[in-house]
């Protein structure tokens, strides 16, 4: 029965906590608050509420308030109820979003969520559930049975929604086991930058957790780090053994320096008697004084036998000389083998002593480069874990593993070796977050003869299901019949100049020149007929698009986008399309309309406007960054928005949101310049050089 009743003992949770106070100013509010029974009868779970939030308005006062009382009603009102851990925690979250939406109902300042880092941590038998919003330094050192460690981002593996939800503050909860030997800890984020010059890893795994805690915060102090510090500690001990017994493990961490002081002590009490023997003086009735030891002391008592005074006693001198053959000198060769005997301990002390503190820093050493490399690796699976829902910062975990990886020594082959495989990993889940779609070989629909200089074709356009592109070198428009690649041409009226743009109309193909020139191509007759075009303060154009009867001229002189509406023989006069006087678009090279305007510029960026005015609207960044841009094109009917990158040699694809979908190379592009897409048959048409490329879209 006994040992029954002791199997059934859970453990204990020991939580400790570290508080370092020094801001120079009041920005923020970090706290750790603990509900928990007291008294000798203490009975049902801990609860903790962490926070780190980086404003000190009242608002965020008053959400700490709220927040607080309903945990210690709820954790009250539910510590009696026979509940699992994960149905009582389960009810304990619904009280706080309710608690929470009924203050967001009533403040009167809005919150900014972005400032709020808020977590809520139940403990209780050998359980752990947690739920929250944001982001907090934290380590989950999960004790294995060989008496290692194996490190996870616990707080980081919170499922939580890019925007929140009022009604449902905590959206997820997380519920596992918490066994003997685990540690947990968790606080302001200010710790993540330093937590490896804290060597935080390495003192909660070898030292008890009161020890670990304290040192950290002495750390905290002699650094004098200018601001607000704050984390606890939770460890699950043994309900046998009760958390003030430290001493073994203190001895058993200081076990190196003890068989130090013990290895000396046992030199000396077997040296000293040897080589200075201790001569009772019987006549004083006292003792004489012990020899002191430690090398300090041997050399002490060395130096007592030099200095000695020769007898005054004629008899004695007689025998000594007797003893040495009428030598009177105390140095006697047994009395030499001693003291050389003596010394060489001494040295072989000294150099024991230095190869302990050298091990001792070597080891020191090991276990930073082991926390950093460990950190990185957290890094790495959280940035794994983050590209399924949100890829922006999957790529910042990224960017922060290979900070870490490049500050830590590789000097020796295995930690090179251990180096380049996180390495490796990293480059893997790059390559994914790039999208990059390679096309060995793309099917070419067209080419212009060998020798002609790069950039004839341009103004590709998709119409009825055939490809039309303007063909400068030979001043005609070349139509293309991608299914069966038939070609013919239609001739240009000479000297009209390159063609910068092209639209359908309602019967023909309208085409612009560089020189404001509209000309209107029959593709079943090969008519061409001279468009009418209304007056603008236009003063130059560099692309122009035909959206809903109008016309729509990119104008980078006078930044500017000037709509001319339909009108009898052409185009009415110009109108200002945008509001916004201060739009910068003099490197604007081009522009798409799906009835919001897309304006792209040399430099890769994206501009949108709707109904004149410029929307919020940027692209997500890329590896490797989009910087070179030449030509967008979007519609209506298709959920996407293309690029062509002359330099980067690549088309890719976002959507309308401005994510990311693929890019697309190839070692046959030189540098894509224009595109086109057939939405019908999810072609995607590439003008490349003097050549013309399909790829299918999946």
């Amino acid at each position: 029965m006994e040992m029954q009743k002791k199997s059934q003992k859970k453990p204990l949770f020991r939580i400790t906590d570290i508080e370092f106070a020094n801001s120079q100013i009041d920005d923020k509010i970090v706290g750790i608050f603990r509900f928990e029974s007291t008294g000798p009868m203490k009975r049902g779970p801990i609860l903790l509420v962490l926070t780190d939030i980086e404003s000190i308005g009242y608002v965020y006062d008053q959400f700490i308030d709220a927040l607080n009382n309903e945990a210690e009603h709820s954790r009250n009102l539910l510590s009696g109820v026979e509940h699992d851990p994960v149905t009582r925690f389960e009810k304990i979250v619904q009280n706080l979003n309710q608690a929470i939406a009924d203050f967001l109902n009533t403040a009167q300042t809005p919150i900014n969520w972005n400032r709020m880092n808020v977590f809520v941590i139940e403990l209780s038998d050998d359980h752990l559930c947690m739920a929250g919003y944001g982001s907090l330094m934290n380590m989950f050192l999960q004790k294995q049975t060989d008496g290692s460690y194996r490190t996870f981002d616990l707080l980081g593996s919170l499922d939580q929604p890019p925007e929140v939800d009022p009604q449902k503050f905590f959206s997820s909860i997380i519920c596992g086991d918490f066994k003997e030997g685990d540690i947990l800890i968790a606080g302001s984020r200010n710790f993540e930058r330093i937590r490896n010059e804290l060597r935080i890893k390495e003192r909660l795994t070898t030292l008890p957790p009161v020890t670990a805690s304290l040192e950290i915060k002495q750390d905290l102090e002699r650094r004098g780090i200018p601001d607000d510090f704050v984390a606890t500690v939770i460890t699950s001990l043994p309900a046998e053994e009760p958390a003030q017994q430290t001493l073994k493990e203190r001895i058993g961490s200081t076990a190196s320096i003890l068989n130090l002081r013990k290895t000396e002590t046992e030199t000396t009490k077997h040296l000293g008697p040897t080589i200075a023997p201790q001569n009772a003086d019987t006549s004083k009735g006292e003792p004489q004084a012990p020899i002191v030891g430690g090398p300090l002391g041997l050399l002490g008592k060395l130096r007592s036998l030099v200095s000695r005074q020769k007898t005054r006693d004629v008899a004695n001198m007689v025998s000594l000389r007797g003893m040495n053959d009428g030598f009177g000198s105390w140095i006697s060769k047994k009395r030499k083998t001693l003291m050389v005997s003596a010394l060489l301990l001494l040295v072989g002390i000294l150099i024991i002593g230095s190869a302990v503190k050298h091990q001792r820093a070597v080891a020191a050493e090991q276990a930073a480069w082991n926390g950093a490399y460990d950190q990185a690796k957290n890094t790495i699976e959280r940035a794994e874990g983050e590209v399924v829902y949100s890829e922006d910062r999957a790529r910042k975990s990224l960017a922060e593993a290979d900070d870490i990886l490049a500050n830590l020594d590789a000097a020796k082959d295995e930690r090179r070796q251990a180096i380049d495989s996180l390495r490796s990993q990293t480059e893997g889940l790059r390559a994914k977050l790039r999208r990059i779609v390679k096309v060995d070989q793309p099917k070419r629909i067209y080419s212009l003869s060998d020798g002609l200089a790069d950039g004839a074709l341009s103004a590709p356009l998709v119409v009825k299901g055939r490809l039309i592109v303007s063909d400068r070198s030979g001043e005609k428009l070349v139509v293309i019949n991608p299914a069966s690649q038939e070609t013919f041409t239609i001739d240009m009226p000479e000297q009209s100049g390159r063609i910068i743009g092209a639209g359908e109309g309602k019967t023909s193909v309208i085409l612009m020149t560089e020189k404001r020139k509209l000309l209107a191509v029959n593709l079943d007759t090969k008519d061409v007929s001279e468009l009418s075009l209304g007056s603008s303060e236009a003063a130059s154009a560099a692309d122009m698009v035909v959206y809903a009867n109008r016309l729509y001229i990119l104008d980078p002189g006078t930044e500017q986008i000037w709509r001319h509406p339909n009108a009898s023989g052409g185009f009415g006069a110009g109108q200002k399309y945008l509001e916004a006087s201060s739009a910068k678009l003099n490197d604007a090279v081009s522009l798409a309309i799906d009835s919001n305007v897309y304006i792209l510029k040399r430099d890769g960026s994206v501009a949108r406007y709707y109904g004149g005015g410029q929307d919020g609207f940027a692209l997500s960044p890329i590896d490797p960054p989009l910087t070179n841009g030449n030509h967008i094109w979007t519609d209506a009917d298709n959920p996407y928005i293309v690029i062509a990158d002359q330099t980067g040699k690549r088309v890719i694809m976002f959507t309308k949101e401005g994510k990311l979908v693929a890019q697309y190379m190839s070692p046959a592009f030189t540098g894509p310049t224009d595109i086109a897409v057939n939405i019908e048959t999810k072609s995607l048409y590439i003008v490349d050089g003097n050549n013309i490329y399909e790829l299918i879209l999946p």
